[in-house]
């Protein structure tokens, strides 16, 4: 969890099952809420009423909303970083599958990662910058880990600018792409621009 006053999250913690339950009731509501309506749509009664529960209930665990985001980033990072590192394919796959894998692993939850984006947009607190901070080192070590795996680099000795650049790539292509594309057809664009780059035409 982000230290700072800005993170201090006083959510009462869950300790029986039932209240885990609500919780992940919760939390997994915010996500389907946010998907649909958008930030500044997804208040906390619609958030109660998709979970299932009271708004009585909901704020015995999270005080606002965004106590709710922060909750989803923090859950949606976790599931995100553990999909990527275990799609990290060794150097016995060829290059262009092992890179289509590791970018079907990112792109998995591309909708959701969209509306965190919009979340971190609408809350640009020093909490939510720190926390995607984070995410974005610990994606690089998992990039940079994928190529080391892989060995050399034609023309690149640099694998951590090589990583950089990679990532950069994919967030250009999803946040910033003129046109609109689905995840299958994001994801054949960029396994072929990148192992292009990286491993030329013939690898």
């Amino acid at each position: 969890m982000v230290k700072g006053k800005a993170a201090e999250i006083r959510r009462r913690k869950p300790s029986q099952a039932r209240s885990r339950r609500a919780v992940d009731a919760i939390i997994e509501a915010s996500a389907q809420v946010l998907e649909r309506r958008g930030y500044q749509g997804a208040t906390t009664n619609r958030i109660a009423e998709r979970a299932g529960v009271s708004v009585g209930t909901l704020y015995q665990y999270f005080n606002n909303k965004d106590e709710i985001f922060d909750a989803l980033i923090e859950r949606e990072a976790a599931i995100f970083l553990h999909n990527v590192e275990e799609s990290i394919s060794g150097p016995e796959v060829e290059n262009r599958p092992a890179i289509r894998k590791l970018l079907e692993a990112a792109y998995a939850s591309d909708h959701l990662v969209l509306g965190v984006r919009q979340v971190m947009r609408n809350l640009p607190s020093q909490a939510y910058s720190e926390r995607n901070r984070a995410i974005r080192r610990e994606m690089h070590s998992l990039v940079l880990r994928f190529f080391e795996q892989r060995g050399a680099i034609p023309g690149s000795d640099d694998l951590s600018l090589v990583a950089d650049v990679f990532i950069a790539q994919c967030e250009g292509m999803t946040y910033l792409g003129r046109l609109s594309r689905d995840t299958h057809e994001l994801v054949d664009i960029l396994t072929d621009s990148l192992h292009r780059y990286l491993f030329g035409p013939e690898t």
